[in-house]
């Protein structure tokens, strides 16, 4: 099948709409330069490792994860997640955005075509600083999903609550492990980011 033969797209954000190597290096020095010469909050760095272990290593929902940081630390750690993951890199994650990707979307939507974004994070100030409106923007702590990928119970729910047939959607992500086999306990199509993009240029010559 063509691409466009998949009424609905849905991708993963982070790592998929933007180059997430780049994202990651440029937050990795701002964090360097800030703790450099904060030292006074540190814990706040060691939070934010634990943060992502735990998501990463135990697929713990954030419900879990900040109670259990809040004790550790003694901090808020929303604040800290939000100020660091999210806030702070937006600037990064607008520059290093994957244009002929998001010009492919608001094609395909200007076609008629669904395109449905879901993320283990929030979605909707990164879809913001990057310019592209979806039909649809879901992350794991939304009460339609609340788990992680793998876990297919979140698509599934998406599936079922916008009332989609399973043959008409294509699933891209940059996460086998993650993306792609949510993708294929919910029975629906995938490909990875690279391949879309490859796929893309193929059917646009």
């Amino acid at each position: 099948m063509r691409l466009n033969d998949y009424r609905v797209w849905l991708f993963d954000l982070d790592g998929t709409l933007y180059r997430q190597t780049p994202v990651r290096l440029e937050m990795a020095a701002k964090l360097l330069m800030y703790y450099g010469s904060h030292p006074w909050r540190l814990k706040e760095l060691f939070l934010i490792r634990e943060y992502r272990r735990a998501r990463e290593k135990f697929f713990l929902s954030d419900q879990e994860n900040f109670a259990r940081l809040r004790d550790r630390y003694g901090l808020e750690p929303s604040t800290v997640i939000n100020d660091w993951m999210i806030e702070r890199a937006l600037p990064s994650v607008r520059r290093w955005r994957r244009e002929k990707m998001l010009a492919a979307i608001e094609e395909h939507r200007r076609a008629g075509g669904m395109v449905i974004v879901y993320s283990d994070y929030p979605v909707e100030e990164k879809l913001k600083a990057m310019g592209l409106t979806v039909d649809r923007g879901y992350w794991s702590g939304d009460p339609l999903i609340d788990c992680l990928k793998p876990d297919p119970r979140g698509l599934n729910n998406v599936i079922e609550r916008l009332q989609l047939e399973r043959g008409e959607i294509l699933y891209v992500g940059d996460r086998d492990d993650r993306d792609g086999e949510c993708a294929r306990r919910a029975g629906v199509a995938y490909l990875d980011v690279h391949a879309f993009e490859a796929r893309l240029s193929d059917e646009q010559r």
